[in-house]
């Protein structure tokens, strides 16, 4: 018997692996309990379902959105649940730096530390490449990569003379594999989780732990705030069909708390739902036949090639709002550049 033969060698290696994953999984454990979480984009969608399960556990939170109205519906809504919760509201665009440091550092004032920063603030922009400009993939990589590199930036000092600290970053399934349509968004997200797996490892040596979820689509009501080119008002009902897709969606609420539960666990990244983990390993093992399946889709798209940008609400002639854009705080907004960050 060979004592280093290969497959032994395999099995030492698996059974290290192992070993450290459940000693690192044991140290990295974390209480949300009486803990101060910042969360930007926290006025609506995932991120005030991400508030209200932190809430639920015991922290106190921040939110960070632009729409001064819209953060202090968020905070109502929140109060109904949790009357005695101390929430505080920051209105600030945060591909602004400076406005960024500011929320921050006012945070921290006002709770003495910063326990969590939730880096959630999105946007979405769908349309073929062909009606797509250099413009509506800088506004995605500003919001979805440079504010939270700022963010981190700025957040990291705190956690070092603290000696501990989490970030939470939202990524998307958009992050693991692309789809057609969706070029600007998903090229933004492919370079969050590309950033975030290569800091993680620096920040986890200073006992500062990141999280990178991968949500799948999700129940928000959120598809209101998109904004469309091409053939905007097809393009609005295949994207709302989506994510409304029963097997395919999931709730707000249930993604959310599988978030909070890898945070929780200190897993460096989270998956959701089982067809989107099966879709990721699948694009691993056969990228070509992915690719295949991709340009089967792209036949179901309109080809529209209009530079024109309509947001959600603008796409749709529903008047009567869903039950999830009631729940999420999704009113509707009519002015495409800004709901994309340009102005």
């Amino acid at each position: 018997m060979k004592l280093f033969s290969f497959k032994n060698v395999l099995g030492l290696a698996g059974v290290f692996a192992l070993g450290a994953h459940l000693i690192n999984r044991k140290k990295n454990r974390f209480d949300f309990f009486a803990k101060i979480a910042l969360v930007t984009g926290g006025s609506r969608g995932l991120g005030l379902s991400l508030a209200w399960n932190l809430l639920a556990q015991g922290s106190s939170v921040a939110l960070v959105a632009r729409d001064k109205e819209e953060l202090e519906r968020a905070k109502n809504i929140l109060l109904q649940s949790f009357p005695d919760a101390e929430i505080v509201v920051y209105a600030a665009d945060i591909t602004k730096p400076t406005q960024l440091k500011n929320c921050i550092d006012d945070c921290k004032k006002h709770f003495g530390r910063i326990d969590i920063l939730v880096n959630n603030a999105g946007s979405i922009v769908v349309a073929p490449f062909a009606a797509m400009e250099l413009e509506d993939f800088e506004a995605q990589m500003k919001l979805h990569l440079y504010a939270a590199i700022n963010a981190i930036k700025f957040v990291v000092p705190y956690f070092q003379q603290r000696g501990t600290g989490r970030i939470l970053n939202i990524c998307s399934l958009g992050g693991k594999f692309a789809v057609p349509h969706m070029s600007s968004y998903d090229a933004s997200k492919f370079a969050l989780a590309g950033f975030a797996q290569g800091i993680q490892p620096e920040l986890a040596a200073e006992n500062i732990f990141m999280t990178t979820a991968y949500p799948t689509v999700m129940r928000t009501g959120s598809p209101i705030q998109a904004v469309f080119k091409g053939n905007f008002k097809k393009e609005f009902k295949i994207f709302e069909a989506l994510d409304n897709a029963p097997g395919l969606s999931m709730s707000a609420d249930k993604a959310a708390k599988q978030i909070l539960k890898a945070v929780e666990d200190g897993k460096a990244e989270v998956v959701l739902s089982a067809p989107a983990k099966l879709r990721v390993v699948l694009g691993a093992l056969f990228p070509n036949l992915m690719n295949a399946v991709s340009g089967l889709m792209l036949k179901l798209l309109p080809k529209d090639d209009s530079h024109l940008r309509k947001t959600g609400a603008d796409s749709t002639n529903r008047k009567t709002p869903t039950k999830e854009e009631k729940m999420y705080n999704q009113w509707p907004h009519h002015d495409a550049e800004f709901n994309m960050g340009l102005k």
